[in-house]
């Protein structure tokens, strides 16, 4: 999934800070879709490569959650780039799931998309500290501050990084082929426009032979269709040992509170069918 709407995005700009927080390091929002509270950090500033979420995105990706929950897609585990709109949106999409207390996030920069200048990411403990459940025991291929390892990053280089974090994340849900052990787990992962298509397409790079070319096709040409918080959802055949990509994920029903009156017309309706069914016997023996 790609994060949510982000706030540089929606201002046009990215200088934004300049206006947002003063002299002090005082935050007044200045326009009505930026969040009332922001974490502190040590320079403000440093948001205007590192921005938050929109009121709006954070109330998309609530609802997200709840769309999830409706069709009883739980995740066990959730993996977001260190990116303080990627984990926004991964602990707003949980807190719609009612999960978020539940299912800790594990932040990788392994997740991030390549970058052309230095990044002023916060640790899973600053997160922590600043209320989101992150998981402090979680052993990221790439730690958070390692982000000298994706700037000016070539496109060999990118891919190889992505498919390395994809191993990494989806070996307990595939297991070992030969044994035929997999784990029935069901795992979000929370990243940027550019990654989706690529993560998604390297579900099944095995089967493809020139996957450099591949890779880089499918990156140009899906990147436009990747909106905020835009998701592809697959599933594992253990039988096949592939991924099936799922255009429209089955509704699973849950459990309803029935009314009085509705279990009345339902009864009506069995009873109905039940006359029917003997009209039709009728018929057949004459």
């Amino acid at each position: 999934m790609r994060h949510s709407e982000r706030l540089d995005a929606l201002l046009g700009h990215s200088d934004w800070p300049l206006e947002a927080f003063d002299t002090n390091g005082l935050y007044q929002p200045m326009n009505s879709q930026m969040l009332t509270l922001l974490p502190t950090r040590e320079n403000p500033h440093d948001y205007s490569l590192d921005p938050p979420l929109t009121k709006h995105g954070i109330n998309h990706a609530y609802h997200t959650g709840e769309f999830f929950r409706s069709l009883n897609l739980l995740p066990t585990k959730v993996y977001t780039s260190p990116a303080m709109r990627c984990i926004q949106t991964a602990d707003t999409v949980l807190d719609g799931l009612g999960l978020r207390l539940q299912v800790p996030l594990r932040a990788d920069l392994g997740l991030h998309e390549p970058t052309k200048e230095y990044l002023p990411l916060q640790s899973p403990a600053y997160y922590y500290r600043n209320g989101y459940n992150m998981d402090l025991n979680y052993h990221p291929l790439i730690a958070p501050a390692n982000t000298q390892i994706i700037i000016q990053e070539n496109h060999l280089s990118y891919y190889r990084r992505m498919y390395s974090v994809l191993k990494h994340i989806i070996a307990k849900v595939v297991g070992n082929s030969n044994l035929g052990y997999h784990s029935a787990e069901t795992i979000l992962v929370v990243t940027h426009r550019p990654c989706v298509s690529i993560l998604a397409a390297m579900l099944n790079i095995d089967r493809v032979a020139n996957k450099p070319k591949y890779l880089y096709d499918i990156e140009h040409r899906k990147r436009d269709e990747i909106s905020f918080l835009s998701m592809v959802i697959a599933e594992y055949d253990s039988n096949l040992r592939q991924w099936h990509y799922l255009a429209d994920y089955p509704e699973k029903k849950l459990p309803a509170v029935i009314s009085p009156q509705r279990s009345i017309k339902q009864r009506k309706r069995m009873i109905n069918f039940r006359k029917l069914r003997h009209l039709t016997r009728s018929l057949k023996k004459k």
